[in-house]
């Protein structure tokens, strides 16, 4: 091998040097910012509902509106639905579903109202007629008629249940309750 051979191999060899080190440098580049993708996006779990005609999507911290709107008609239906044989898997049931600031002002106000209504012997039935869903405040409002009753005496009229949910890792959290009822 001559000197002219080996400063031409030995050209060759740094050209193609560079350019495996530019191949690597961008191959290190684009693995970054697909970990970077990956680490700051949240993976969204697809559901199919029952009672539901379309699959709903939930993220972290969201979830889509049939999600929201399924969850508040579920609960004015286990709220306005009460006897005083289910009033007890409607109190543990509940108690899973309250944010940590609201579980202790709702559970002894639940408590004190579910005793009171074991005491009175009273039965309540829902039947709701309007589902609506404000996206900003993340508020569904289930709307219909209600019937309560106790013993020989029953009133009737409309009741408004206003849920505030949010999705804490995937599970939905209610933060806002509001019951306004006109009952006669």
């Amino acid at each position: 091998m001559t000197v002219s051979e080996y400063l031409r191999r030995f050209k060759q060899w740094r050209q193609q040097l560079c350019v495996d080190r530019l191949i690597v440098l961008m191959l290190a580049l684009s693995n970054s910012l697909l970990l970077m993708h990956c680490l700051n996006s949240k993976p969204t779990v697809e559901l199919s509902l029952p009672f539901m005609d379309a699959q709903v999507g939930i993220q972290s911290g969201k979830a889509s509106q049939a999600y929201y709107e399924w969850w508040g008609l579920a609960l004015a239906e286990l709220l306005g639905n009460l006897n005083t044989q289910n009033l007890s898997f409607v109190e543990s049931r509940l108690q899973s579903l309250f944010s940590p600031n609201l579980y202790q002002q709702v559970q002894t106000t639940l408590n004190q109202q579910f005793q009171q209504l074991r005491d009175d012997k009273v039965s309540m039935s829902f039947e709701p007629l309007s589902l609506d869903f404000n996206e900003q405040s993340q508020t569904v409002t289930v709307a219909g008629n209600s019937v309560l009753s106790s013993g020989n005496q029953r009133l009737s009229g409309r009741k408004t249940y206003s849920f505030r949910f949010d999705m804490i890792l995937y599970r939905p959290v209610l933060t806002a309750l509001q019951i306004e009822s006109d009952l006669k």
